[in-house]
């Protein structure tokens, strides 16, 4: 069982504390009593104060966004009410940037069921922005899909932009102000890149899941001063 120091602690202030989630753990409790294991459960023994806020859930404390279970890097969280109140309206108003590192192992031409034709650049190769609405898809929603109008059926009616840069052979550095379930993931498997390890989408089998977050910036709900914190 991982224990608290295990949590790397990459940037702290009298307001927020970004940490660094490890992989396959989920970032808030699944459950109401919140006593599982997850990033909120791991960092309140060390910081309690994570527990303050009062937002969208009481179980989730002042955690201001998520990563799929999968996934490893930076999370953020206020430490107190009014730190919480300001970076909730910074993430509504797209002002939380967010960057992650993409891993694929190649190019599939094969789409996953109920992805519409990709028509965008090629990520692996050119610098660009992949672009659409999402929609719930499969068993219990469990998986999203690409949509190509806000008029699709279990469509979120709002549009969401993945902005990639080439990086190496395999990987792709992606950039998202407004985040979706699953829209990076979503994205590079519609653009024919499947993650590594991410067999939902197409990916091929790995021990290693293919994304991580690895930068963050926000503006100091203290100061207003701009903030990025890097892996």
């Amino acid at each position: 069982m991982l224990q608290q120091t295990e949590i790397e602690t990459v940037y702290r202030s009298d307001d927020v504390i970004v940490v660094n989630k490890p992989p396959f753990i989920p970032t808030s409790p699944l459950g109401d009593n919140g006593d599982e294991l997850c990033l909120v459960s791991l960092v309140r023994r060390f910081e309690p104060r994570i527990m303050v806020p009062v937002g969208r859930l009481i179980r989730e404390g002042g955690l201001i966004h998520r990563l799929d279970t999968p996934t490893r890097g930076l999370v953020l969280f206020a430490l107190t009410q009014e730190a919480y109140d300001d970076l909730i309206a910074q993430q509504k108003h797209d002002r939380i940037i967010k960057q992650y590192r993409a891993t694929f192992t190649g190019r599939t031409d094969a789409l996953p069921e109920g992805f519409p034709p990709y028509e965008g650049f090629d990520p692996a190769h050119e610098c660009g922005v992949i672009t659409s609405y999402f929609r719930s898809y499969g068993p219990r929603g469990a998986s999203v899909r690409p949509a190509l109008s806000a008029g699709a059926k279990r469509c979120s009616g709002t549009l969401y932009s993945t902005q990639c840069e080439v990086e190496s052979p395999h990987s792709v550095i992606c950039t998202i102000s407004r985040g979706f379930r699953h829209q990076i993931r979503c994205h590079m498997a519609w653009a024919g890149y499947p993650l590594e390890g991410d067999v939902r989408y197409g990916g091929t089998g790995s021990d290693r899941f293919g994304l991580e977050a690895i930068g963050l910036s926000f503006c100091d709900p203290a100061n207003g001063t701009n903030v990025t914190v890097t892996l």
